[in-house]
């Protein structure tokens, strides 16, 4: 009897299966790639013919990504994953009509409308692991929960699950981090990551899905993904579908290319290694970096007074006690799990064991990513962030020396001058070369971190190659691609030692200039291959490694809790009242208003209540003031002043997003003056990102998404007024038209279309380049396409022209008595350097303005400054963009101003940003600019860090130049990346 062999060569996995002539399946197998996909195959093969006599088979298919480099001697037949994928399931189901498939790191929606006899569509995740088995794997891990277990845990969770980002793996872990720390349950957190993976595969496609449906892969085994992608599509389709898992669902694509292959004859034997390529280019191998310090693990021999920091993160927590004169005398480290309350119990039990109760706690810090919820539960002094607290910790190693951190999911940077903080940043979106991603990628590896094994290895290799320095998805890739190549283990491990070092310098260091002295910290540098790595790309400095380095966010909060307490007694609860607490965690979400926060309800056994979560004072009873007013309130009062619903004639929506956020009251005076009547979309919500998510299928900028979601909740209108913005100004000369970003130009073409519009959406074209005629024109046209004449269309254009100059000017207004304010009052100014559309949309941007004014700096819009006054052609010979000029003006105004600072905020994936913040970087010079990047998950922790920690940078910063002259821009350029200077002079 003749077989025939279909082998599916995944990344994670390799499948195969064996059917007779009859197409009945006798034999299968599955094997994880560890040591390389061929290695994989060829053992399966040598099992195969335990089985079954290998020249009895008479044809065999393949597919897979390391199918490029197969040898071409075996003739095998080579198929694509989909072609295969469809051809098994309809060998079971003909009727089958859309078939999900999700493994290791690939997600793919085929729809089938005559079986393969008819044309058929494929639609796949991107070049990224997100809603993949692999991404699942991932988060487990770092949770600590078994891949078994999961999907039983995720079942048990009941109600409406926080939402997680799904468009990529490093923002849903931000997102898982945030629910952590706000005290949300496993079984919560495990469902969201469900839903998030159902809402990527449903965004695949658009429409309806049609039935019957089938899923495949890997990802089938887990019943709350089911679940999950049954509840995402019954949304789509508006009824309750059901979707099938075929007995076989692991084997369906080997099913198919089995299936494929028969009739087409092939050699098929054991895949020779000699005939396997190696790609990569031989770099240099690792040297070992001697001796560093030693991990302690000391505890309390006597009755004295200490100071307790602990230091809640996202993967790990740690607490400290400190002595009186600052020596560290017990400490403990356990990995979080996701579980903050019950990890700082254990470290605290730990503790106990150390001595702890020997000592009387003269004051208490907090510091981490669950700092607050953390604080509130010990009874702490102090709640500091994360940099503040690791500056502290750093100051009595080496009070001048610049620090790197390296965390579970934070990297972090701090530079120094004259012993005081002039910059720091840290990593943004991507967790790319931080702890977890290091412990996950040697998981992948199946080697371990914690026992040298790593470094062991890593030291071993002869030689060492180019991973690559991209996001921790792709890294996955690269390290798989290693594989597939078979380049050995050790190879790999010092390759992403190399990975790691150099991750970090371009995408948290960037065009800073570091110090001569450089302090590493973070539980990252007990590997000796990473500090090996990191010594190689700063050669010339001196590095020191710290000796208590998996604690020195703690250390640093015990030293500011000791440095902040007068003679009050500690209002810490004492370690077994902490240990013994049976507080109960809750979750809801506040319908209170539009932001829809979900709140963690923290309940004690005395009765009292602690809340985390709000961005008001609802909840808050430790916050007793009313909502902070900000000048950014002002503005938006000015930008809608005109605003009404009162007009009789035709219904005419507009959208609140993008430049909807400048020329309201151009689209508004316009609008009112034809009498119709006006309908603007709320503000940005929950429900609108959710809706926006869904319906933009294209991988665009937040914005930009986000006006699909305001567009389509205006649908019921009779029109839609949303214009087609070009040129923002008169145009000086070609090289400044300051043009409107390419994908704000054609986001009313791109959402008539995703969201079928069609003619309602009327779009004039803004284009100022010549004067207001041309607009004035384009917007009588519009006049017309809703019904009214061409010459009451231009009269109407010319009032909400004019109705956009007044707004102008009373913006400059409002900044002039905002700037006076700050000068008069003393306080410092932030200005909040960005596009309108994410500056003044709390929704889109978390409320970052309130924050601020939270935090005691006043925010300021970048046009309430005198931008007019600047050129910035002084600093970029071609500005071409409007808002990059304006950013170039604002920037200068508040480098000159010894009460402003400059912080910026991008959307990730934004295009201009990405080189322009570089020019921002070196107008601002030596004072510090700070830089957030926010996107649609809803991580407001890591956002808040950063902003706690820009405030308390640039407050130090202006002790230490209190009283001297704050030098001008042209003087302060860093001179490491750009090429572009004052004048044009380098």
């Amino acid at each position: 009897m003749k077989y025939s062999l279909g082998i599916d060569i995944g990344t994670v996995n390799v499948k195969l299966t064996l059917i007779d002539q009859n197409c009945q399946t006798i034999y299968t197998d599955i094997q994880k790639v560890d040591q390389g996909p061929f290695i994989t195959v060829n053992d399966m093969l040598k099992r195969l013919g335990q089985q079954t006599p290998l020249p009895d088979i008479a044809s065999a298919g393949f597919s897979g990504p390391a199918t490029s480099t197969m040898t071409q001697e075996l003739s095998w037949n080579q198929f694509s994953s989909s072609i295969a994928i469809a051809s098994g399931v309809l060998d079971m189901y003909p009727s089958a009509r859309t078939i999900i498939y999700a493994g290791g790191q690939t997600a793919l929606i085929i729809e089938l409308e005559d079986g393969l006899d008819k044309p058929w569509k494929v639609y796949s995740n991107p070049l990224c692991a997100a809603g993949t088995g692999r991404f699942m794997e991932q988060q487990a891990y770092r949770l600590g929960i078994d891949m078994d277990n999961f999907s039983a845990a995720a079942l048990r969770f009941e109600g409406n699950a926080p939402r997680i980002a799904a468009r990529c793996s490093v923002f849903a872990k931000s997102d898982l981090i945030h629910l952590q720390q706000k005290g949300a349950s496993i079984e919560a957190m495990l469902y969201s990551l469900c839903e998030s993976i159902a809402r990527m595969i449903t965004s695949l496609r658009k429409g309806a899905f049609h039935e019957p449906i089938y899923f495949v892969g890997g990802m089938a085994a887990n019943k709350a993904v089911l679940k999950a992608l049954k509840e995402s599509i019954s949304k789509r389709n508006q009824k309750e579908v059901n979707i099938t898992i075929p007995e076989n669902y692991m084997f369906v694509e080997s099913l198919g290319l089995a299936k494929l292959s028969r009739g087409k004859p092939s050699k098929v034997e054991l895949i020779p290694q000699e005939e396997l390529q190696d790609k990569y280019y031989e770099l240099p191998n690792l040297k070992d970096p001697g001796a560093t310090p030693k991990p302690e693990t000391g505890s309390v021999k006597e009755s004295q007074k200490a100071f307790l920091g602990v230091d809640v993160g996202s993967t790990s927590t740690k607490a400290v006690l400190v002595n009186e004169a600052g020596k560290v005398i017990a400490k403990d480290y356990i990995m979080t799990a996701g579980q903050p309350v019950e990890a700082v119990k254990q470290v605290f039990a730990n503790l106990v064991e150390k001595g702890a109760e020997l000592v009387e706690i003269a004051g208490a810090g907090v510091t981490g990513s669950g700092r607050y919820l953390i604080g509130s539960l010990i009874g702490a002094d102090l709640v500091k962030n994360e940099i503040t607290a690791q500056v502290r910790a750093a100051q009595d190693i080496d009070p001048d020396a610049d620090i790197i951190e390296i965390g579970g999911q934070d990297s972090k940077l701090v530079i120094k001058k004259n012993g005081v903080v002039v910059d720091y940043q840290m990593n943004k979106a991507c967790a790319a070369g931080t702890g977890s991603f290091i412990d996950e990628m040697a998981e992948m590896l199946g080697i371990s971190v914690k026992s040298g094994e790593f470094a062991r290895l890593a030291f071993k290799a002869a030689y060492t190659v180019d991973l690559g320095t991209r996001c921790a998805a792709f890294m996955g890739q690269a390290i798989t691609s290693a594989q597939q190549q078979n380049v050995p283990i050790e190879v790999i491990a010092a390759s992403l030692s190399n990975s790691i070092a150099k991750n970090y310098l371009s995408k948290v260091v960037g065009s800073k200039k570091l110090g001569d002295n450089i302090i590493l910290t973070g539980a990252v540098f007990y590997n000796q291959a990473v500090i090996a790595a990191f010594k190689q790309e700063l050669a010339g400095k001196q590095i020191t490694v710290a000796k208590h380095r998996e604690v020195s966010g703690a250390i640093g909060a015990a030293l500011l809790a000791k440095e902040s307490k007068n003679q009050q007694a500690s209002a810490f609860k004492g370690f077994q009242e902490v240990i013994d607490t049976q507080c109960n965690l809750s979750t809801f979400v506040c319908n209170s208003c539009d932001n829809n926060c979900t709140i963690t309800r923290m309940k004690l056994p005395d009765g009292s209540q602690a809340y985390f979560g709000s961005r008001c004072d609802l909840y808050d009873a430790s916050r007793k003031t009313q909502k902070v007013k900000t000048p950014f309130d002002d503005r938006q009062k000015l930008l809608f002043q005109h605003y009404s619903s009162d007009g009789k004639g035709p219904k005419v929506g507009i959208p609140r997003s993008l430049l909807v956020y400048d020329y309201a009251p151009l689209l508004i005076g316009f609008l009112n003056y034809l009498g119709a009547r006006v309908i603007l979309s709320g503000n940005t919500t929950k429900q609108t990102m959710e809706k926006a998510v869904e319906l933009s299928y294209s991988d665009s900028c937040f914005p930009v998404k986000l006006l699909h979601g305001h567009v389509e909740s205006l649908l019921e209108n009779d029109f839609i007024l949303y214009p087609c913005s070009i040129r923002l100004g008169e145009k000086e000369d070609d090289s400044n038209q300051k043009y409107a970003c390419p994908l704000v130009q054609a986001s009313p073409f791109i959402v008539r279309e995703a969201i079928g519009a069609g003619k309602r959406l009327i779009s004039p074209i803004i284009d100022f380049s010549n004067g207001e005629e041309e607009t004035v024109n384009n917007f009588a046209k519009a006049a017309v396409e809703m019904g009214f004449n061409y010459r009451e269309g231009k009269r109407a254009a010319r009032a909400g022209l004019k109705a956009q100059r007044d707004f102008q000017a009373e913006a400059r207004k409002l900044g002039e008595k905002t700037l006076e304010s700050i000068r008069q009052s003393g306080k410092l100014g932030v200005v909040i350097i960005s596009r309108s559309y994410m500056s003044q949309d709390s929704g889109a941007n978390l409320g970052i303005a309130e924050k601020l004014a939270e935090l005691g700096v006043v925010p300021i819009p970048i046009d309430f400054l005198p931008l007019e006054k600047e050129k910035p052609e002084t600093y970029s010979d071609r500005p071409f963009w409007a808002y990059e000029g304006k950013f170039i003006s604002a920037t200068a105004i508040a480098t000159r101003d010894p009460r402003l600072y400059a912080l910026t905020l991008t959307s990730f994936g934004c295009g201009p940003d990405s080189f322009i913040i570089k020019l921002l970087e070196d107008i601002s010079g030596t004072k510090p600019m700070g830089q957030l990047e926010t996107d649609e998950h809803a991580a407001e922790a890591g956002m808040v860090t950063r902003l706690e920690a820009f405030v308390d940078t640039i407050n130090e910063h202006a002790r230490s130049m209190k009283g001297k002259n704050t030098a001008p821009p042209a003087n302060v350029y860093r001179g490491t990346t750009s090429n572009i200077a004052p004048n044009n002079k380098l």
